[in-house]
């Protein structure tokens, strides 16, 4: 499964969790289907690289069904 990663405001069906002064904001049904998330960041060079992981692995190969990007 692959997710999409954009800039958004939060609404009030999301969550928000404040990483290193950063928002994250994720809808709430997918929070719950994932079993949450683990963000991990690295700091290299200057620069700050994430890697976001959901907690469980969706066994169904599925995709984002709530993004017009998702072909």
């Amino acid at each position: 499964m692959s997710y999409n990663l954009v800039l958004d405001e939060p609404v009030n069906s999301d969550l928000v969790e404040e990483h290193s002064g950063l928002n994250f904001v994720i809808e709430k049904s997918l929070y719950e289907s994932s079993k949450g998330f683990t963000i991990d960041s690295v700091k290299k060079n200057g620069l700050t690289y994430y890697k976001i992981l959901p907690n469980a692995e969706n066994t169904d190969g599925g995709g984002c069904a709530s993004c017009s990007s998702c072909g």
